[in-house]
């Protein structure tokens, strides 16, 4: 599988590029939302409010989009 992106990176990618709120949920249960404005293969940016926070991806329970159902 040498050379094709990860199915994470692919996620990733899309969450960055569409500038989609998220909801990510970490391990110890902390809930933050905001937009991801990069990564790398161990942390995200994420932006909340203007404040860029870097954060662990092993931290990391759930991420995905900020929608109705999960506001």
């Amino acid at each position: 599988m040498s050379g094709k992106a990860s199915i994470q990176d692919e996620y990733l990618k899309k969450l960055i590029t569409s500038r989609m709120p998220v909801r990510v949920l970490l391990v110890n249960g902390k809930d933050l939302r905001g937009l991801i404005k990069s990564c790398d293969a161990f942390t995200l940016i994420l932006d909340i409010g203007g404040v860029e926070l870097l954060v662990y991806k092993s931290a990391v329970s759930v991420l995905g989009p900020q929608s109705r159902g999960n506001e």
